[in-house]
């Protein structure tokens, strides 16, 4: 039996040995949105009218890759700044880089509201109230 363990603790000590950058550098990543409410209304049977539909499949095609291209940018900078940290960067570089991921944030946060503005316009009370249960339930 021990026989066949130590190949197998020689095995884990080399991957571990081999990947120590893997366990020093957690990878950078936004934090939970503040609310996602667009992705589930389209999920949800909700009796959309054609134009519902219609205006509901458009800001889709437009509005998330425009939101996701913002996250990509938001996380470059985290990590620009965290190598800045890392690295001992003067602190004026290291606070203009935290001023772009503070405007970047507030833009995140806006378009998340924004997009929670758009189903209330498009949806009926009763549709949006049927979404926001059903995210505050998940």
């Amino acid at each position: 039996m021990k026989k066949h363990l130590i190949p197998s603790l020689l095995l884990t000590a080399s991957l571990l040995a081999s990947a120590p950058s893997v366990l020093a550098e957690p990878a950078i990543s936004l934090a939970s949105p503040v609310v996602e409410l667009v992705g589930l209304a389209k999920g949800m049977d909700l009796g959309l009218s054609e134009e519902q539909r219609a205006r509901l499949e458009a800001w889709i095609k437009e509005a998330p890759a425009k939101r996701k291209a913002l996250e990509n940018e938001q996380v470059q900078l985290r990590t620009q700044l965290r190598e800045a940290i890392l690295a001992g960067k003067p602190e004026d570089e290291r606070m203009a880089l935290i001023e772009k991921i503070a405007a970047s944030e507030t833009q995140l946060l806006t378009m998340r509201s924004k997009c929670a503005d758009f189903l209330r316009q498009l949806l009926t009370a009763e549709q949006f109230d049927k979404v926001v249960a059903a995210y505050r339930a998940k």
